[in-house]
This record gives structure tokens, C-alpha cells and sequence, in this order.
């Protein structure tokens, strides 16, 4: 695992504070800076696709190195009720801890637990080797989304993030991420380019629209 640390974003509580109340006001949801809100509205599209083809009870979405300023922005969006939150956070100082109604553990083990969707977000850029993904049961999941991620169309190589010099950024191969998934569950995949989102889907289960 590579040396950056999201737990501080997830104790950005002033952050969290603001965006919440600013939606408990206002119809519209807090403005992020950049790209933020088109990925909120890309994630929730990919849950709600996947809860009405389930059409069956609560969906569990293991979010990986996420954060809790990603869901003060989801409120007014989406029905929260339908969804259990897990984030996998491997700085947390503490497992299971519940926040908003959504957990953030730390132990391994919590991920072979079985998910419908598994959101990346753009924490595979700091994950050194992608088969240490091999950690989380992908079964029963229906949906793994990957976005705002830096990927190489050639090979893998390491560079240095520019926000942050002392942070490196794992990019891999686009073929390498796609032969990974696609020897989970028959998944296809579908890219778009401009930002980088790849989304996983079971073939079974989904028509992907072209």
C-alpha cells in the first residue's frame, strides 16, 4: 500500500459540517470544487441502476479509501436508507467505527464480505500492485466503479502526484486493470475517456447501453 494516508479526509469534520448543513438549506446540493460533483452523480447513477435491477432489500457498498465529505453530498440526491455504507479506510486507528450511519473499518477480513457495488473512486492510483484487490470478494458484486483515475494505455509505471511531491501515483495499465475484472464474475466494462470512469458490470444481470 503506498504511503498516503486518507484518514485525515476522513476527520475533515469542519468540511463535513458545512456541506451538511448547507443541504439540510437548500434543495440543491453544495457545489464542489472540479470534477467532485459529476463523480457524486456518476456514483449514485451506478446505485440506483444496480438497486432496482436487485429490486431486493438494502444493496452493501464497500467504498474503497473513500471519505464522509463524499456522502454529506449524496443527501438530497439519493435515498440513503437503501444503501449500507462500508468504508475501507487501512489508516483508521480504530475498526467498525460508525459515523452517519456508515462504518469505516480497517481489518482485511471485513472484505470478503459480500458486496453488490465496489466504488474506487481514485484510490487504485495509490495501490501498488492491483492483485492486492484480490482481497475483496467480488461474488455477488453487480458493479465496480473506478473514476477520476489517472491510467496508462501502454505500460504501468510510477510518477510523482503533482499536488503532492511526496506522494507517489501507481498508473497502471488500462489492460492490466481490465484483464483483472474481467476474470471476476464475467464482468464487461464500459470507458468513458474524458474523465476516466470505467464501469464494471455483470454481464448477466445488465445490458450495457453503447
Amino acid at each position: 500500500m503506498n504511503i498516503f494516508n486518507w484518514n485525515k479526509y476522513n476527520s475533515n469534520l469542519i468540511l463535513i459540517k458545512k456541506i451538511t448543513n448547507y443541504n439540510k438549506k437548500n434543495k440543491f446540493n453544495y457545489l464542489e470544487n472540479g470534477l467532485y460533483n459529476h463523480i457524486r452523480d456518476i456514483f449514485c447513477l451506478t446505485l440506483i441502476l444496480i438497486f432496482y435491477k436487485k429490486n431486493k432489500g438494502k444493496l452493501n457498498i464497500l467504498d474503497y479509501g473513500s471519505n464522509l465529505s463524499t456522502y454529506a453530498n449524496l443527501i438530497n440526491k439519493i435515498n440513503l436508507k437503501n444503501f449500507n455504507f462500508s468504508i475501507y479506510d487501512p489508516f483508521s486507528k480504530k475498526n467498525n467505527i460508525i459515523k452517519k450511519k456508515i462504518k469505516i473499518f480497517n481489518n482485511k477480513k471485513i472484505l470478503k464480505k459480500s458486496w453488490d457495488v465496489v466504488n474506487f473512486g481514485s484510490s487504485i492510483q495509490y495501490i501498488d500492485n492491483i492483485d492486492l484487490l484480490n482481497e475483496i470478494n467480488f461474488n455477488s458484486t453487480k458493479a465496480i466503479l473506478i473514476t477520476h483515475t489517472p491510467i496508462s494505455l501502454s505500460k504501468s509505471y510510477v510518477t510523482k502526484q503533482l499536488n503532492n511531491k511526496n506522494l507517489n501515483q501507481n498508473i497502471h495499465s488500462f489492460n492490466k486493470i481490465v484483464n483483472f475484472f474481467k476474470k471476476k464474475k464475467n464482468l464487461s466494462y464500459n470507458l468513458n475517456q474524458e474523465i476516466t470512469i470505467i464501469i464494471f458490470l455483470q454481464k448477466k444481470n445488465i445490458k450495457l447501453i453503447q
